[in-house]
Parts: C-alpha cells; sequence; structure tokens
C-alpha cells in the first residue's frame, strides 16, 4: 500500500466561493439550520464553532404566497446575516406550494422552475449552492402517488423536474451552481433510483454537482464502497466521469433515533462526536467537496446542541469535538494516508503553508459493525522527527508521544486524535 496523494483546488481560505469550497480545512465543512435556528444569534455561535457553510431549505411555499409574486425577505436575512459572519449558504429548493399542482405533474414543475430561477436571479451576487429538491427518491418529500419510493416513474418525474428547472435557472443566471441528486440513503433501493436517473441523462442535464445523503451505514468508513459504487454508476449509466460529490446530509443520532449507530447507549454521545470528526475525515479522503452534519440543534438525537443553542439548551459532546477538529486542522490541508496494516486503522495525514504537519489517528470497527465493536491497539508509524510529538485528544486533551528509532507507537481508538509530526 502506497501513501495515497489526493489533489484539492485553490483558493483563498476564508472567501465566499463562487462555486464550491476549496478542501482546505474547514472550508467545506457545513451545518444543517432549520426555522427555530437560522437567527443571528446561533450564525454567531456557528461561526465560533467554525463552520463555513449553513444549509437550509428556502422553503417554496414561504417565498410565493400569491402567483407570481416573491417575498424573499425572510431568506435575505440569513443570507446577509451569514456572509456577515463569513458562512457561506447551501440552499435547497423546497418542497411544494399549495398554490400549484404536485411537482411530479406539468404545471408543478412549471412554477417550481420559475421559482427556482427567481431565487437564480435575485442572489445570483451571493455565491449560493443550490440544491434541487430534497431527498427526491423517498415518498416522505417527493410524495405518494406512486405509494412507493426509489422506483423509476420516481427517477423519471425528477429528472423532469431538473431538466425544467436547470433551463429556467441558467437563463437567470448562467454562471449559477446547481446540485442535483439529494438522494436519501445509499443503499440497494436508492442506487436503483440513481441507475435510473443517470440512465435517463440527468448528469448532462446542466448540473454542476450530484449530492446524496449516506445513511444506511453504521460508521462512516463504511461510506468508501458506496462512493465509489456512485462514481462508478455515474461513469457508466451516465458518461461522467468527473462530477463533483457532495455529502449534503448526514448525521449520527443519539439515544434510539432512528439511524441510531448501536453499541452501548451510555456512550452513545461520545459515539456521535467520534463520527462527526471521522465523517469529514473519511469525506475529505474521498474526494467529497462537502460535508453538512444534520443538524445544528433541535431534540430529534442528530443535534449539536439538544434543544436550544445557546443558554437553554445542552452543547452535546460532538459540537465540543467540532469545535477542536476544526482549531487543530484550520488551515491544513490533506495530503495523503499513511499506509498502516489494517484497512481499518487510519493515520491521514495533513499540511499546511508553513508549519508542522498533523495526523489524524483512529480505528473503525469492521464493516457494518457498531462502533462498540472497535478494538483498541497500538500502532507502529515511521516518522522523520527525534524526541517527542504533542497530541491532542477529541475534546481538547494533551498529551505527549515518545519517538523511539524512528518510529511512534499510537494507541488507536474510536476516537480521533491529532499529532503534530515536525
Amino acid at each position: 500500500m502506497t501513501l495515497l496523494t489526493l489533489a484539492a483546488s485553490g483558493g483563498a481560505p476564508g472567501a465566499l466561493p463562487a462555486a464550491l469550497p476549496d478542501t482546505t480545512v474547514p472550508q467545506s465543512c457545513s451545518i444543517q439550520l432549520k426555522e427555530n435556528n437560522k437567527d443571528a444569534a446561533n450564525l454567531d455561535l456557528i461561526r465560533e464553532v467554525g463552520f463555513k457553510y449553513v444549509r437550509r431549505g428556502f422553503l417554496w411555499s414561504a417565498v410565493e404566497k400569491k402567483p407570481g409574486v416573491y417575498d424573499f425577505t425572510p431568506y435575505d436575512t440569513l443570507v446577509t446575516n451569514a456572509h456577515a459572519r463569513g458562512l457561506s449558504v447551501l440552499a435547497t429548493i423546497a418542497l411544494g406550494n399549495p398554490l400549484y399542482p404536485p411537482v411530479h405533474l406539468e404545471p408543478g414543475r412549471a412554477a417550481y422552475a420559475r421559482y427556482a430561477a427567481a431565487l437564480a436571479e435575485h442572489y445570483k451576487n451571493d455565491a449560493i449552492i443550490w440544491e434541487l429538491w430534497n431527498e427526491p427518491n423517498t415518498m416522505t418529500f417527493w410524495g405518494r402517488h406512486g405509494k412507493k419510493g426509489n422506483t423509476e416513474p420516481y427517477a423519471e418525474e425528477y429528472v423532469a423536474l431538473v431538466n425544467a428547472a436547470v433551463k429556467a435557472m441558467r437563463a437567470a443566471d448562467p454562471k449559477c451552481f446547481i446540485v442535483g441528486g439529494s438522494v436519501s440513503g445509499l443503499w440497494k433501493d436508492s442506487y436503483e433510483w440513481q441507475t435510473f436517473c443517470f440512465q435517463k441523462g440527468i448528469l448532462k442535464s446542466g448540473i454542476d454537482a450530484w449530492s446524496v445523503h449516506p445513511y444506511s451505514t453504521k460508521n462512516p468508513e463504511d461510506y468508501e464502497e458506496a462512493y465509489a459504487r456512485v462514481r462508478r454508476m455515474m461513469a457508466e449509466l451516465g458518461g461522467v466521469t468527473n462530477m463533483p460529490i457532495l455529502n449534503t446530509e448526514r448525521g449520527f443520532p443519539i439515544g434510539k433515533a432512528e439511524g441510531h449507530a448501536g453499541g452501548d447507549p451510555k456512550l452513545s454521545a461520545d459515539y456521535q462526536a467520534w463520527h462527526f470528526v471521522r465523517q469529514y475525515m473519511v469525506d475529505l479522503l474521498y474526494g467529497i467537496r462537502l460535508t453538512s452534519w444534520y443538524e445544528w440543534s433541535g431534540r430529534e438525537g442528530f443535534s449539536l446542541f439538544n434543544g436550544p443553542a445557546g443558554p437553554g439548551g445542552k452543547r452535546m459532546p460532538a459540537c465540543d469535538a467540532a469545535a477542536v477538529m476544526i482549531a487543530q486542522l484550520n488551515g491544513y490541508k490533506l495530503a495523503g494516508r499513511v499506509p498502516l496494516e489494517s484497512p481499518r486503522d487510519f493515520v491521514l495525514r495533513f499540511v499546511q503553508p508553513a508549519g508542522p504537519a498533523k495526523w489524524v489517528a483512529w480505528t473503525a470497527p469492521p464493516p457494518g459493525e457498531s462502533p462498540d465493536k472497535i478494538v483498541t491497539h497500538e500502532v507502529s508509524v515511521p516518522v522523520t522527527a527525534t524526541g517527542a510529538l504533542t497530541t491532542v485528544g477529541i475534546y481538547g486533551e494533551k498529551g505527549t508521544i515518545a519517538v523511539h528509532d524512528g518510529k511512534v507507537t499510537l494507541a488507536l481508538t474510536g476516537a480521533p486524535q491529532y499529532i503534530a509530526v515536525p
């Protein structure tokens, strides 16, 4: 196994991107907002943690309350407040509008395209990433007219929506950045839905990227094959090999919430913290251009704050882990993966223009297993430094590791640790 070197796009850290963010940490790190937490106070806290993107649904029914009349005021406030804090916006153009038929029917589809074009025109100078719908492969968000999600009719209807929306948006703003997909889960049925979409030409509709919500796994490391499969399908069925993929929604809930990774319930908050960091690391490793954690605050079990963010809410360990990760790797870019014997052991090497490199090290359970199946163990890693290396744990705990005979011995657990390597 050789050192894997990854390339990333250029761009000035901290600048609002014209299209995709630079992959220097934390430029591609995003958080999901809801209606109750998109205010300035929450954005202040999000900036303090270190996020650079916020994902928010730009609800059609909230903007167009009379046919052909668009009031963007609620989202103008969000965009203005976000940009004032150095935050960019990933906007999901969603969902239906009671003024019109459902979007799987042509009149509704045409009205949605007009709304999407109005957004593109209104925000043409705001560098927003536009995502077309949310999880259109599911009955929850696409509709129950077919009585089953992930079907060929659902795919055909979504492709028609994308074709109409892209054409209208490009006419309004030729430079707008448009994302299709927003696929719920990466599993047998959602692969089938994507197959239909790719066969029907969605990748050549004019979209700039494809987005997925990689639920259906217990650990982020299991994304490797899921992402690889999507890329193979894009190439074989759509004839496209270089379209960026974005992870626009994924979280690992605590307790008994749907999607819980399993293991000891008493440790589920720590598992969530592990998975926050590992998800972002894995996405960088496998070339995913944006990672959006679900979600900022709420009571679903996914949240970085249990309840409201700030006073009255409980800051979860995952929020502390996010802040430490960003502080430790701010300004660093992934250079590659240090070769180790086990494919479930990870040491990722990050570099910056000046100063020491940093490793991020952890281990994962066997594929498909819950986090309690992780076996803590030691690995020996060659290093050119002498003396001792400084370490920082997932919650900021400081330590050192001695160098012996050109090697360091790392104790790998499910909790990533950061090691400065001169």
